[in-house]
């Protein structure tokens, strides 16, 4: 793995980062008020008939530069054949089952939960290409019902990188004094339900710091390949873990 030299979050990086967030997250209550859709399509059938999963870049290349920093935003659509809206709720609630679901998670555990609102933390190890961090992450996560269609938010609290990770000295840097692999992370998310299964849309948003000048042409393709397939492989894995819990369960989804 390439190591990366420490990168310090910015003020104005957080200012810009904050004024993106905070434009994604209008359109996406628009979105829950007007029950329009996350991802617009020419043609979903695909997605319905065949089990496509379709990922897009959300703005221009899936990467955008602001000042000290790199917002990265990918949207995705998948079908669930077969799954009930209450399932696919469930799956996504089982926080402490992450770990057997998701690839990257190396575990996950619930803080606070009050009515529709958890408080999660979370371990993962994050790889592009050449690059790779653990991280803890803080997340806040709030759901919303409206009919036959599910919302949810999750907005990171707190983002640390930790080095030598399961090792007697490990060590949590301090927030935004690390190698800026991830500096903040939202999820928007919304399940529908059909009549034979359940649509799911996903948009994930993180910020990063600039690519290194000497690295730069070598992490960014491959940091666009990474966002991309992160998307595909997480809605992959969510909807291998809902089948088998609507199927036999939600123990037999344990690897």
């Amino acid at each position: 793995m390439v190591p990366l030299r420490a990168a310090e979050l910015r003020a104005e990086t957080l200012r810009a980062y904050g004024e993106y967030i905070g434009a994604v997250h209008r359109s996406f209550e628009e979105d829950v008020r007007t029950g329009r859709a996350l991802f617009e399509v020419a043609d979903s059938t695909p997605v319905m008939r065949d089990g496509h999963v379709l990922v897009q870049a959300a703005r221009g290349s899936g990467i955008v530069a602001i000042p000290g920093g790199l917002i990265h935003h990918w949207r995705g659509m998948m079908f669930i054949p077969g799954a009930t809206l209450e399932e696919a709720i469930s799956v996504s609630q089982d926080y402490a089952n992450y770990k057997h679901v998701y690839e990257p998670v190396l575990n996950a555990v619930v803080l606070e939960h009050d009515g529709d609102t958890f408080r999660v933390r979370m371990r993962v190890h994050k790889r592009s290409g050449p690059v790779s961090a653990v991280l803890d992450l803080w997340s806040v996560v709030r759901y919303d019902k409206t009919g036959s269609v599910v919302y949810s938010v999750s907005d990171s609290e707190r983002i640390t990188e930790v080095t030598n990770a399961s090792k007697p000295n490990e060590h949590r840097l301090p927030p935004g004094q690390d190698s800026g692999y991830l500096w903040r992370a939202s999820t928007f998310s919304r399940l529908a339900e059909r009549e034979a299964g359940v649509l799911v849309e996903i948009e994930n948003i993180g910020l990063s710091r600039r690519f290194p000048p000497l690295l730069g042409w070598i992490i960014e393709p491959i940091a666009q390949r990474v966002g991309r397939s992160g998307v595909e492989d997480s809605l992959v894995e969510y909807r291998a873990a809902v089948i088998a819990h609507a199927a036999q369960g939600p123990a037999t989804i344990n690897k």
